[in-house]
């Protein structure tokens, strides 16, 4: 088990790139997103199957108690969810649509495929249009947008999803990086949506 760094002064960024790289040290820790969230922080891990998330969870919130300034969410993504029956959604592409303003994402789950249009470029868009996309594929998908942002390079670029269940109020984030700032807003749903997705 990792000792516990000493504490940064807050103006080193609350040592959020050294709460990052004690996080990819962890046991059992694949990737890890970081995000300031108003007066706190969100800390998103993939954990390997087997893991100890208990474990886990309480490092992350002891290297983030010793290391930033704020308090910390932790939100762990076991990523034995790639094999759950049914499989997972994915991002063909996406790619600038023809004669409009958005771009046109393509989706696929077994063996169908959807293409939706967003009506721009902005994250929210994004966002909405993989939503109306789960809907075109069958899934379960009563989600609306929160909000969608860009992250900053020193947090690893990319983006972060939140996303808010219309029904119970349920609040899920997802964190991705991609070739463009769309492909980013995309992946980034689907990585917020993909394990609680129903058919």
């Amino acid at each position: 088990m990792n000792a516990v760094p000493d504490p940064l002064p807050p103006a080193e960024d609350g040592g959020l790139d050294q709460l990052e790289l004690e996080v990819r040290q962890l046991a059992g820790v694949g990737f890890v997103g970081i995000a300031r969230l108003d007066d706190r922080l969100l800390v998103e891990a993939a954990v390997t199957p087997g893991a100890d998330l208990a474990s886990v969870r309480s490092e992350i919130h002891r290297l983030a108690a010793c290391l930033a300034d704020v308090p910390a969410v932790v939100e762990l993504v076991d990523q034995g969810d790639e094999t759950r029956p049914g499989g997972r959604v994915r991002l063909a592409v996406s790619v600038p649509a023809p004669g409009r303003s958005g771009v046109e994402v393509h989706l696929a789950h077994r063996d169908r495929r959807a293409a939706v249009t967003s009506d721009d470029v902005d994250g929210p868009a994004v966002a909405r249009a993989v939503i109306s996309g789960l809907g075109v594929l069958g899934l379960l998908a009563p989600w609306g947008v929160r909000s969608v942002q860009d992250l900053p390079d020193e947090l690893g670029g990319g983006a972060l999803a939140v996303l808010e269940n219309v029904r119970t109020g349920e609040v899920r984030r997802g964190v991705a990086e991609g070739l463009s700032r769309p492909d980013a807003y995309a992946r980034a749903v689907l990585a917020a949506l993909n394990r609680f997705l129903e058919p």
